[in-house]
């Protein structure tokens, strides 16, 4: 808690997104995003995706040859940089003995209302994440090898009226005449899914879909409960506490300095809102200069700029 109050006010937002993205992209709860995001791996359970992510340990190695993180600095020339939260690449093993290769990028947006709809920013993800691919997964001759991106996109901070709302925005085929079909898989290559997350959701209610996914989110990415709430949650809803025990602990200590510094900030100012009241009686009822005024209330000196800002109006 220490360190954490020793951080300046700039950077405890960095701090919080550096928290969440961690939280996020540990494979206890990455798992459980995979699970409920990509279609290709419905059929497998919780605990054999995070066993992909996790790959298997070979001396002191740890091999995995289904699940790679990829760069997060997505730059294209002439279009500028990106960056991502979490991007990857998993090789999904499907029931018939193949693997099908998604790449899923996951994004953490606490501004509800950043100025422009997320989904338009979902599709210019899904696009250079497509256009990345070009000349590693498909070039000019291969165009059918190009892989299939998820884009996701959790807010915290949604309104309570969009609490627990799963949107998912894709491409289907729309036959407008003749009876030709093309295979889901020829045009399925991107995939926006916003999930709406509430910070007031009550903890004794369940989510109607996903709830195993969505109450572990709330709970990880809002400072609702204290440190041993979310433990309680975290083991409730069978997650490895060690696992992401020093990020949950940050985020809390980071959270309580975060609230002490806004308690501080009132009390400064209903200090100076007084300070400013008992100034104008004075000046009015005693006829006294404003240093004199200072000098009797015993006003800080660091006080008295503002407070003669005030004055000078």
């Amino acid at each position: 808690m220490e360190t954490i109050n020793k951080i300046t006010t700039s950077k405890q937002t960095t701090m919080y997104d550096h928290l969440c993205k961690t939280i996020i992209g540990n494979e206890e709860v990455l798992s459980r995003i995979i699970k409920a995001a990509v279609d290709e791996a419905k059929h497998l359970s919780i605990e054999e995706i995070r066993r992909l992510i996790e790959g298997v340990h070979i001396g002191n190695r740890i091999v995995n040859p289904h699940f790679h993180l990829v760069d997060k600095e997505g730059f294209i020339k002439d279009e500028g940089m990106v960056y991502y939260d979490i991007l990857c690449y998993i090789d999904v093993p499907q029931e018939d003995g193949k693997n099908i290769r998604v790449y899923l990028n996951v994004e953490i947006q606490n501004n509800p209302y950043p100025g422009y709809s997320i989904i338009t920013r979902g599709y210019a993800y899904v696009s250079r994440i497509v256009s990345r691919q070009w000349g590693s997964e498909y070039d000019y001759q291969h165009y059918d090898e190009m892989k299939k991106v998820y884009s996701l996109w959790i807010m915290p901070k949604a309104p309570k009226r969009k609490d627990g709302h799963m949107n998912v925005y894709e491409t289907n085929e729309r036959i407008i005449c003749g009876t030709t079909v093309e295979e889901k898989e020829v045009y399925d290559k991107g995939v926006i899914l916003v999930i709406y997350l509430n910070k007031e959701h009550d903890l004794n209610k369940k989510y109607e879909v996903y709830d195993e996914l969505l109450t572990p989110l709330m709970v990880l990415l809002n400072n609702v409960l204290d440190y041993k709430g979310k433990q309680r949650i975290i083991e409730e809803y069978g997650l490895n506490t060690k696992k992401i025990e020093r990020e949950v602990k940050d985020m809390c200590d980071l959270g309580e300095s975060i609230a002490l510094e806004a308690r501080n900030e009132g009390k400064q100012i209903e200090r100076k809102e007084n300070n400013i009241a008992h100034i104008k009686k004075l000046m009015i009822g005693l006829q006294m200069s404003f240093k004199e005024e200072i000098n009797l209330l015993e006003i800080p000196e660091k006080e008295v700029k503002e407070i003669e800002k005030y004055f000078q109006s």
